[in-house]
């Protein structure tokens, strides 16, 4: 198996966030991903009997999930060895004796074609050079006519833009003076997460559904059905994004009222003054939809765009 710098940098960065879960936190991880199943329609006893793998898991919280709904047998690869040694212990504590954790790229998976009843793989593929290729590897070891579960960031909206803004102005503080801002702003282990890891991971990008629908046609996955309901996340409409912002807002705002490094300071200063910018720009445009001046619709495509790409793909 190879591994390159970037895979190494991005499992680096995930491998020391998922270890800050305790066991609380991450039991509502492992809900999280039951309620979306459920109120999207799916089958509750659809992993009966089923082997599944789960394409860069992380810290473990889908592949547990996925045996606490009922699979025979799950497999978590992911490159991270700090990140597969946490995911093991907790799945050890825990008492998850048909899961299993192997180091592996998700651009090279080490497992035989039509190896697997089902693939998730979410928020993993868009971090990486070759989305293509993940994709591939995904439908060589699904069975034929079986599914993946699959996430993808979004286009559009207020919410990336800003994010690619303030990667460079996280570059120069740096992720250790971050984390001592994000302590001191009060995130919770999940938050921290999903903010070092916007900020931090080497590749981030976004798809608009029709660049979606058009990778998996090319990949062999010519029927798709979109989640749509119980998103339970900053991209639920507008008002959930604006108290998103608001809470990054937070770090940026701790990090210059507590760094002791002037240029550190400024640089903090002036990204949440790039935050504060867009969040008047949310409020605004709620404000106009509250006047009719706008649809629906439309505040909802300007303030929150695609949001995450959430679907149950199946491969031919």
């Amino acid at each position: 198996m190879s591994i390159t710098s970037v895979e190494f940098r991005t499992g680096k960065l995930y491998g020391g966030l998922w270890s800050q879960y305790d066991d609380e936190l991450f039991a509502k991880s492992l809900a999280l991903f039951k309620d979306r199943w459920l109120a999207n329609g799916e089958d509750p006893y659809f992993f009966d009997g089923k082997r599944c793998l789960d394409v860069g898991c992380g810290g473990g919280r889908y592949s547990l999930a996925m045996a606490l709904m009922g699979a025979k047998s799950v497999v978590g690869a992911d490159v991270s060895e700090s990140g597969l040694a946490d995911a093991s212990q907790r799945a050890e504590r825990l008492g998850y004796s048909n899961v299993t954790f192997k180091q592996a790229s998700a651009l090279e998976l080490p497992f035989p074609d039509a190896e697997f009843d089902f693939v998730c793989c979410s928020g993993v593929l868009h971090h990486t050079r070759g989305v293509e290729k993940g994709l591939q590897e995904i439908h060589r070891v699904l069975k034929p006519g079986s599914s993946m579960y699959l996430l993808l960031y979004g286009a559009g909206g207020l919410f990336w833009p800003l994010n690619y803004l303030l990667r460079p102005f996280a570059a120069l503080v740096g992720q250790s003076d971050l984390d001592i801002a994000v302590d001191k702003a009060g995130y919770a282990a999940n938050r921290r997460r999903s903010v070092l890891d916007d900020l931090f991971v080497p590749i981030l990008e976004t798809y608009t559904k029709e660049r979606v629908e058009q990778l998996l046609q090319d990949a062999g996955f010519p029927e798709l059905r979109r989640w749509t309901s119980a998103r339970l996340d900053h991209e639920t409409d507008a008002y959930t994004m604006i108290s998103e912002l608001e809470g990054r807002l937070k770090m940026w705002e701790a990090g210059y009222q507590h760094s002791s490094d002037p240029m550190k300071a400024v640089i903090q200063l002036h990204a949440a003054n790039l935050c504060r910018t867009v969040i008047t720009t949310a409020r605004d445009l709620t404000e106009q939809h509250k006047a009719g001046r706008i649809t629906a619709e439309q505040l909802q495509e300007a303030v929150v765009g695609h949001g995450h790409h959430r679907l149950i793909a199946t491969r031919s």
